[in-house]
Formats: C-alpha cells, sequence, structure tokens
C-alpha cells in the first residue's frame, strides 16, 4: 500500500465512549478534516456507549457527525484457563465480534482508525474481515492492558503501533516483543482552534474575579489526576495580588469522577480557599482556556496530553508534570516538574510574582504548538502507512 492516501476513503473511526475527552476531540477533529479535506465518508462507533454527553454530541454535530453507531458494550477478555466463567467469557466475546463485524462490514472501510485500547484491540481482530486494507494499535495516555488471549492475538495481528509518547511503546517492546520497525510516536495534533471570546462576560459567568490572575487546570475528575496537588499548592501561595484557580472536568462520567469532585470541594474548604476556586463541570473548554493566565497539568501519567497544547494554542504559560508527553511539547522549560507540593507552589509563585514571565513563556509556548497541526499530523500518518503496508 505505498501509495496509501485518505483522498475519497471510507474511514471508521473507533471510540471507547460518546463523552468530549482528550482522544474524543483527537477522532471528531480528525473526521472534521478528513470530511472536508479529503472528501471521506467517515463512520463513528462508539465501543462502551451510544449515549453522548452534551459537550460531545455539540462538538460531533459541529465536525459534521450526526449518528453514532453503538453495538452493545464488549467483553473481549478470555483466559488461559479452563472454566465455565471463561467459556461464557469466550462466547460473549465471540458473538459481539461476529456482531460488529456483520455491521461495519456494512460501511465498506478502507480504514479503521481506533483511538484507546479497547478500541484498538476490536479494529486489530476484525480490520480484515470487515475490507478495510488497513488499521492500527492507537495507544494514548493512561490506558488499560488486559495481557489476555485475545488482546495477544490481537496485538500480533495489527500492522503496526502508534502511542502518542515513547512511554505508550513499553507495553509493545518489553511485554509483547513487538519488532522496532512496526513502533512509531506520533504525538496529535491541536484539536481545537483558538476562539477568542469576551473575558469580562465569562469571569462573570464562571465567578471569577475580574482583576485577579487565574490559574486552571482542565482534567478528568479522576484519581490519577492531581487535583488535589494543585490545591494544596495554590493554598499556600502568599501575594497582595488577587488569584483565583480554576478546575474543569466533567463530574458525572461515573459515581469516581462524582466522589474526586465532591472530595476536592471539601478540601478547599478544609484550606481555607474555597472562595478562591471555582469547580466547573461540563462547560466549553475554549469558553474557560479565554479566561486563564496560567494552565496546570499535574497527574499520574499522560502520553502527550490535548490540555497543554491547548493551553499552548492559547498562548498560556504551562507548569506540568514531567511526563515524556509533556517533556515532547514544552522542553526546554523550567515549567517541567515533578509532582511535588513545594515546587509546584513555587513555580505557581513565580509565574504570579512575575507579569513579563508569563507573557514570555506563553509566546514561547504558542510558537513550539504550531508544528502540531493536523496537517502535519496526516502527512506523518501517510508515511508511516506507506512504509509498513
Amino acid at each position: 500500500m505505498a501509495d496509501f492516501s485518505f483522498q475519497n476513503k471510507t474511514v471508521v473511526l473507533m471510540i471507547k465512549v460518546a463523552m468530549l475527552g482528550g482522544a474524543e476531540r483527537q477522532a471528531l477533529g480528525l473526521a472534521d478534516f478528513l470530511i472536508k479535506k479529503y472528501n471521506c465518508k467517515v463512520h463513528l462507533v462508539a465501543t462502551h456507549s451510544n449515549q453522548p454527553t452534551k459537550e460531545f454530541h455539540e462538538f460531533a454535530l459541529a465536525c459534521g457527525i450526526n449518528v453514532i453507531h453503538y453495538f452493545g458494550t464488549p467483553s473481549l477478555t478470555v483466559r488461559k484457563e479452563f472454566s465455565i466463567l471463561n467459556l461464557k467469557r469466550t462466547f460473549r466475546a465471540l458473538k459481539y465480534l461476529n456482531k460488529i463485524k456483520r455491521e461495519v462490514s456494512k460501511f465498506h472501510p478502507d480504514i479503521i482508525i481506533p483511538f484507546l485500547n479497547t478500541p484498538s484491540k476490536i479494529a486489530s481482530l476484525i480490520y480484515q474481515s470487515v475490507g478495510a486494507k488497513v488499521t492500527f494499535w492507537h495507544q494514548l495516555g493512561l490506558d488499560n492492558y488486559t495481557y489476555d488471549l485475545l488482546e495477544k492475538k490481537a496485538v500480533q495481528k495489527v500492522p503496526f503501533v502508534i502511542a502518542n509518547a515513547q512511554n505508550g511503546l513499553e507495553v509493545f517492546q518489553n511485554y509483547y516483543k513487538i519488532p522496532e520497525k512496526k513502533l512509531f510516536v506520533l504525538p496529535q495534533y491541536v484539536s481545537i482552534k483558538k476562539i477568542v471570546l469576551d473575558t469580562v462576560s465569562l469571569k462573570n459567568k464562571f465567578a471569577i474575579p475580574a482583576d485577579s490572575i487565574v490559574i486552571g487546570m482542565i482534567a478528568h475528575y479522576r484519581t490519577e489526576k492531581f487535583q488535589e496537588l494543585l490545591l494544596q499548592s495554590f493554598s499556600e501561595i502568599k501575594t497582595d495580588k488577587k488569584i483565583h484557580l480554576v478546575f474543569l472536568g466533567n463530574k458525572d462520567n461515573s459515581e469516581e469522577t462524582l466522589e474526586k469532585y465532591n472530595a476536592i470541594v471539601a478540601l478547599s474548604k478544609s484550606l481555607n480557599c474555597f472562595e478562591k476556586v471555582s469547580f466547573l463541570s461540563g462547560e466549553s473548554v475554549q469558553e474557560v482556556l479565554n479566561c486563564l493566565d496560567v494552565g496546570v497539568l499535574v497527574s499520574e501519567i499522560e502520553g502527550t496530553p490535548n490540555v497543554v497544547m491547548e493551553y499552548m494554542l492559547y498562548g498560556l504559560p504551562v507548569i506540568a508534570s514531567h511526563h515524556a508527553g509533556c517533556v515532547g511539547l514544552l522542553q526546554p522549560s523550567e515549567f517541567l516538574i515533578p509532582n511535588d507540593k513545594t515546587i509546584l507552589s513555587d513555580k505557581l509563585q513565580h509565574l504570579i510574582d512575575n507579569d513579563n514571565q508569563r507573557i514570555k513563556e506563553g509566546e514561547a509556548n504558542a510558537d513550539k504548538i504550531k508544528k502540531f497541526s493536523i496537517e502535519n499530523y496526516i502527512d506523518s500518518l501517510h508515511s508511516i502507512i506507506n512504509s509498513t503496508c
């Protein structure tokens, strides 16, 4: 397939859930670009949920997607053991795979592009049966592996693996022993456009004092995101300037996210900074970005984080955990840090106290992010496909 191009192709984009996280924004942004630039016919499959959040539904419509195909939540973990439970698992897995193969084949896809591990597992197992010429394993950030028989088979079948940061390839290198020639690092692209909005009205909407320096962390309310660390560091800042902290996620995604949301609200009260924090859920990312002076992402692990790219697009200084994907975006930067409360507080203090430093860092980040365009991403993806298939 040395001359593969997306022009006039039928593309199946396979996501996990219909909520507007980083992987889902990537998928929908890609759909929009492929439809408009390459005249593609794009079908969207959600493997775990066909009930979109409001933000997802609106973003999908804007990207030319008005139908989500859904075939029931998969059960795809088959162990190397003889038991009634494992036989039931095997039956459920085969039933699901046959169903999705039968339905996706009706789309006559040329390529299946998955996002995250379970969609990658499914795509690898079915792509040849549905007539697609190519798919790949698409590892993005913090995502679980099952290490079961179906995953092993899928990894063996997949033509190549793409991770958005070097640490995403470790399982394929160390556990599955995939040849290096089949492993690629391809950071994603900035999936939103910068829109300049009326900051005064937005700050009023989000209960942010108009004359404050605004620090923000846009991230899921999940255990691997360290909102608590940022709250603790923020509470220790000593300054005469007005400062405000904004969190944005979706608290209603699951019991876990609601529990995390309630926990950080309670923590802010115990730290006596509740009045200086806006706890947002389900709001527009672009609206919140228009309000920020400093972007923060501290977390357990990341691939190449969409939100750091979005901070950079909006010309913000960024403090981020020293993960490989963050390093790839921000280096060289003195604001790549370990997950340490004192260090984070010191970096926040420095940016609050130095207006010129905030401007300088923001301008540098806006320049760095220019190379992470969707055009460059597609060019690189074309090259990978043509070099491997």
